[in-house]
């Protein structure tokens, strides 16, 4: 087995160790918990998760909240993109009104868009516009780097190959700029998980909604447990893009492997 190889393995175990152990202590941990004693903690108390009985149907309807104000913007933020990113590298002159418009709205404070778009809209329509403009710099700058940085070499190669233009970008173009776009979106959506905890100002904000009522009542507990899930969601989605870069570029698994 290669070097590399071994290290792998040696992670690999010590992650499950690891995690048995953790899973066993968090066992006992939960089995003694009570609600009479409040004794486990001065600044996390475990009883406020596992044996309050309301804790669990509201943390279900945060994590669904959080995610919905998290993947749809990004996806509504990829579908403009595409548009905007199609628009400008036809006319070239058009990229930078493109990207000035992206900044100014990636520069308006968070605070002042939800307030401002939700006097005309409902508080969630109000959250996916305000989210999804936040995206727009992020994943249109890659979409176009990402393309601009094919190859010249690959794209005479499938101009000798007889290829259309709508063939060249589905299996040369958008293939090869996978990894960089991609890029763009884990950054977009990351960003996006800790601007939806700005929407606790409008009667939303997912996770956000523990850290600021911890905040208020100068009660740890749900502050760190908003910020800990907050954490949690965001390295999840990370890493569930990077799954999807990694099964949709087989051809950079082989170079790294090299």
């Amino acid at each position: 087995m290669t070097r590399p190889g071994r290290r792998r393995v040696v992670i690999g175990a010590a992650v499950v160790v690891a995690t048995g152990l953790f899973a066993w202590w968090a066992k006992v941990r939960i089995d003694g918990l009570s609600l009479d004693t409040q004794s486990t903690s001065t600044w996390f108390r475990w009883e406020y998760v596992f044996v309050r009985e309301r804790t669990p149907d509201e943390l279900e309807e945060m994590f669904r909240q959080h995610l919905q104000l998290t993947v749809v913007p990004v996806v509504a933020g990829i579908a403009i993109s595409t548009v905007l990113t199609a628009v400008g590298r036809r006319v070239r002159w058009l990229l930078a009104p493109i990207y000035g418009l992206g900044s100014f709205l990636y520069a308006i404070p968070s605070l002042a868009l939800f307030g401002i778009l939700s006097t005309y809209q409902s508080n969630e329509t109000a959250a996916t516009a305000a989210l999804t403009s936040y995206t727009l710099l992020i994943i249109t700058r890659n979409m176009v780097e990402g393309l601009d940085g094919v190859s010249p070499a690959a794209l005479d190669a499938a101009d000798g190959m007889g290829m259309s233009r709508t063939q060249r970008l589905l299996r040369v173009e958008l293939p090869l700029a996978a990894p960089t776009i991609l890029t763009g979106v884990r950054v977009a959506t990351v960003t996006t998980v800790g601007l939806v905890g700005i929407s606790v100002v409008i009667q939303l904000g997912g996770f956000a909604v523990l850290i600021f009522d911890g905040y208020e009542r100068q009660f740890t507990t749900p502050l760190v447990l908003g910020t800990v899930l907050s954490i949690a969601l965001a390295i999840a989605l990370d890493l569930a893009l990077r799954a999807v870069g990694w099964f949709a570029t087989p051809w950079n698994r082989r170079t790294a492997g090299r």
